[in-house]
C-alpha cells in the first residue's frame, strides 16, 4: 500500500493552471501510521495552524497527478511559498486590497487563504450589510389602525397595542429552545393552571399547535381523526394531518346543522374494528367555537365520557375558546377538562401579534418540544412575543363580550334588511347571504372596498374583533340599503362584468337611496356641469365626466362618471373652477394633479381618498375604449362629513356662486 500526503504551498506564478486543477482538493495530515503500512506520518502538527516553513511538491508526486499527456509540471517545484494562518474574508465584499491570495491553501481551497499583516487587519473593517431603515418615517400606524376599524375579514388582522409594545421591550431575553426564558416559562405555567393541565408550550401558530398535538398523539399509521366536516384541521391546515402523521380524517356533518352529537353523529362513524380494510379511529377532535357557534358543554362532556371508555383521545381546537368563556361564563378549566390536549390561539380574538399555546400532560408536552424542534419551530428569544400575548389575555379578553354584542347587532340589522344569515350569531362572527335580496356577495365586497372610507369583507363572513368600530357596521348597512334599492329600481350595474371591471367597480350609487339625476351635455372627454336633486344629508360638490366607448364603430355609448364630495369652503370651489374648464381636454395625468392640488386645500382625508377614486375612474374610462358599460355612474359619498359641512353649503347659496359654477365644471347637489 502506498499513500502520498503532501502540502502544496507555492506562489501564484509557480503553479500552472492545468496542474493546479489536477491536484487533490483535500490534503490531510496523518498523525499516526496506517495499520499494515510502512507510511510514517509526514507531520505531527495540525495542518490548520502550520508553522512558518517551506514545503515543495516532489517531481514524482507532481507527475503522478498530471496523467497521460500532461504538460511539463517541473515548474511546480521551482519555488515555494511560506504557509501562514489564513485571515477571515468579508463574505460580502471579499478580501481587502491589502490581502494577497495564495493559489491553494492547506485545505485545497484556491480562494480561501489570504496573506496579510497587522496593519492590513486594522484596515479591514466589515461594511454594514444593510443600509439604514428605508421605512423610517414612512410607516403610519395610526392610519393602519383606522383601516383595521373597518376590516371584517378576520380577527387575525388586529394590530398590537402600545401596551403590548411596551411589554415586549421589558420582556426577558432568554433562549426558549433551552427552556431558559423566564417570561415564556412563567406564561406557560399560568396558562397550564388556567386550563387545569399539567404543562403548556408556546408555538408560533394555531395550525402548528394542532399539528404538533396530532403528531405526538399518533404513533404508527394507519389511524383516523374524526372531526366536523367544517373544521379548521380538515379544511384549512393544508392537509397537515395526512402529511405529518400519515393519518386520514373521518369528516362528519352534524345532523342538527350546529354541532356534532355522540349518538347521532360520532358513534355511527367510529371505526373500532380490527378489519384490515379500514383505518381505525384514534382521535376525536372538536372545535369550539366553530364558525362562531358555541359547542354545548353538556354534549362535549358526554362525547368525552363515551370516547374515553373506548380508549379514544380527545383533542380540542380551541382557537377561539376564549370567546366561549367570555360568552358563557364557564372557566377555561371547565371548557378544557373533557380533553386530553387543547390548542388555544393567542393572535385571534386576543389580538397578540403571534402565537398559540398547547396544553396537556407534562410528558406529552415534553415530547411536543421535540417535535417542535424537528419542525424548525423552536424560537430562541421568544420572550417579547410571549409578553405581548400575555397583555392580550389581560387586556383584550375582557373586551370579547363587547365584540359579541356588536356582531349580534349587525346580524339583527341585516335580517331586518332581508339578508339571510347562514349561521346563528353566538359570538363574534356573522355569516351572511345577500343573494336573498338579489345582491351577489362578490358585488357587495367590491362596493364596500370602493367606499371613500373602505370596508374590507372576507366574502360572506364578517368577523367583529375588538378594534372594529360600530360606525363601520352602520356604514355597511347603509351600503346594503342603497344596493337593495338599486336592485328594486333597476339602477344597479347592467351586468356582472361591469361590476367587476375598471370603473364599473365603483359604478353604483352610494348616496343613501337618492341618486343624483343629471342632465348632461355630451362633451367627449371633458367635464360638464351637473344639475341634481338629493336630500340634505347628501349635499356636496358633484364632479361629472362624459366619456365615450364603442363595441363597434357604429355603436357609440355614452358613459357618465360622477363623484359627490363634501364642500369644504368657498376657496376650494373657486380653485376647482379655475383649474378645470368645460372645454379642456380630459388628460388623466393633469386631472390627477389638479385634483391633488384641490384636496390639499381641505383637511378632509375622505375627500382625498374620494378624489383618488374619481381620478382612477376617469383614467380607466378614457383608456378602456373597448369597455362596455351602460350609462355607468359613480356617486361616492363621505359618510359622516356632510353635517359639519352644511354651513359651508348654505354660505355658497347665499353668495350666489351657483352661476359661477355653472360656467365651470362644478354643480351643487341639493
Amino acid at each position: 500500500m502506498f499513500v502520498c500526503v503532501s502540502i502544496l504551498a507555492t506562489s501564484t506564478r509557480s503553479v500552472t493552471r492545468s496542474a493546479a486543477h489536477r491536484l487533490p482538493r483535500l490534503v490531510t495530515s496523518l498523525t499516526t501510521p496506517l495499520s499494515g503500512s510502512n507510511v510514517v506520518p509526514l507531520f505531527r502538527f495540525p495542518l490548520r495552524d502550520p508553522p512558518r516553513a517551506c514545503f515543495s511538491l516532489t517531481p514524482t508526486l507532481a507527475s503522478a497527478y498530471s496523467g497521460e499527456g500532461a504538460e511539463d509540471d517541473s515548474s511546480i517545484m521551482s519555488t515555494s511559498y511560506p504557509l501562514q494562518p489564513s485571515e477571515p474574508v468579508d463574505p460580502v465584499h471579499g478580501p481587502s486590497k491589502t490581502q494577497k491570495p495564495i493559489n491553494v491553501n492547506a485545505n485545497g481551497d484556491a480562494n480561501g487563504a489570504y496573506i496579510t499583516d497587522a496593519h492590513s487587519r486594522q484596515q479591514n473593517k466589515t461594511a454594514p450589510l444593510l443600509p439604514a431603515d428605508p421605512l423610517k418615517g414612512k410607516i403610519d400606524n395610526a392610519k393602519k389602525q383606522q383601516l383595521l376599524a373597518r376590516d371584517f375579514r378576520s380577527d387575525t388582522i388586529t394590530a398590537p397595542t402600545e401596551s403590548m409594545i411596551r411589554a415586549m421591550a421589558e420582556a426577558s431575553r432568554g433562549d426558549d429552545v433551552y427552556g431558559e426564558d423566564d417570561t415564556t416559562n412563567s406564561f406557560q405555567a399560568e396558562i397550564a393552571a388556567l386550563t387545569g393541565k399539567e404543562s403548556a408550550i408556546f408555538v408560533p401558530s394555531g395550525t402548528l399547535s394542532n399539528q404538533l398535538a396530532f403528531r405526538t398523539h399518533l404513533h404508527q399509521p394507519p389511524h383516523t381523526v374524526l372531526c366536523d366536516t367544517r373544521s379548521h384541521i380538515h379544511r384549512y391546515e393544508a392537509g397537515g394531518i395526512a402529511f405529518h402523521c400519515g393519518a386520514s380524517t373521518e369528516i362528519v356533518a352534524p345532523s342538527n346543522g350546529h354541532h356534532l352529537r355522540w349518538d347521532q353523529d360520532i358513534k355511527p362513524n367510529l371505526n373500532l374494528s380490527d378489519d384490515i380494510h379500514f383505518s381505525p379511529t384514534r382521535i376525536i377532535s372538536l372545535e369550539n367555537t366553530l364558525n362562531g357557534t358555541i359547542f354545548p358543554q353538556d354534549e362535549i362532556v358526554k362525547i368525552s365520557t363515551e370516547a374515553r371508555k373506548l380508549g379514544l383521545i380527545m383533542h380540542l381546537d380551541g382557537a377561539r375558546v376564549w370567546n366561549v368563556a367570555a360568552e358563557t361564563g364557564l372557566s377555561l378549566k371547565e371548557l378544557c377538562d373533557p380533553f386530553d390536549t387543547v390548542s388555544l390561539c393567542l393572535s385571534k380574538g386576543l389580538g397578540a401579534p403571534i402565537g398559540s399555546i398547547l396544553v396537556g400532560p407534562s410528558q406529552f408536552i415534553k415530547k411536543v418540544r421535540h417535535f417542535r424542534k424537528l419542525y424548525g419551530a423552536g424560537v430562541r428569544q421568544v420572550g417579547p412575543l410571549v409578553a405581548a400575548a400575555r397583555v392580550g389575555v389581560l387586556e383584550n379578553y375582557p373586551k370579547l363580550q363587547a365584540t359579541h354584542q356588536l356582531a349580534r347587532y349587525a346580524g339583527q340589522e341585516l335580517e331586518k334588511l332581508g339578508v339571510r344569515l347562514t349561521a346563528p350569531v353566538e359570538t363574534s362572527m356573522v355569516f351572511l347571504d345577500t343573494s336573498s335580496i338579489g345582491i351577489p356577495i362578490s358585488e357587495l365586497v367590491s362596493r364596500a372596498a370602493a367606499l371613500p372610507a373602505p370596508i374590507q369583507l372576507g366574502g360572506g363572513r364578517m368577523v367583529v374583533h375588538y378594534q372594529i368600530e360600530k360606525q363601520a357596521i352602520d356604514d355597511l348597512l347603509d351600503l346594503i340599503r342603497v344596493m337593495k334599492k338599486e336592485k328594486a329600481d333597476g339602477t344597479g350595474p347592467a351586468n356582472a362584468a361591469a361590476a367587476d371591471s375598471g370603473a364599473g367597480l365603483y359604478s353604483n350609487n352610494m348616496t343613501g337611496g337618492n341618486t343624483a339625476s343629471a342632465a348632461t351635455t355630451k362633451t367627449n372627454g371633458s367635464l360638464s356641469h351637473v344639475r341634481s336633486s338629493s336630500s340634505s344629508e347628501n349635499r356636496g360638490l358633484v364632479f361629472q365626466t362624459i366619456g365615450t366607448c364603442s363595441r363597434r364603430p357604429s355603436d357609440e355609448m355614452r358613459h357618465s362618471v360622477s363623484l359627490v364630495l363634501p364642500f369644504p369652503d368657498r376657496q376650494s370651489a373657486l380653485t376647482l373652477q379655475q383649474s378645470i374648464s368645460v372645454d379642456k381636454e380630459l388628460k388623466p395625468k393633469e386631472v390627477r394633479k389638479e385634483f391633488t392640488i384641490l384636496t390639499r386645500s381641505s383637511s378632509s382625508a375622505t375627500v382625498e381618498l374620494g378624489v383618488k377614486i374619481f381620478a382612477t375612474t376617469v383614467r380607466q374610462l378614457r383608456l378602456s375604449v373597448n369597455a362596455f358599460l351602460e350609462d355607468a355612474s359613480l356617486v361616492c359619498r363621505t359618510m359622516a362629513e356632510f353635517d359639519p359641512l352644511q354651513k359651508g353649503i348654505d354660505e355658497l347659496s347665499k353668495m350666489h356662486l351657483e352661476d359661477e359654477l355653472e360656467q365651470g365644471s362644478v354643480g351643487v347637489a341639493g
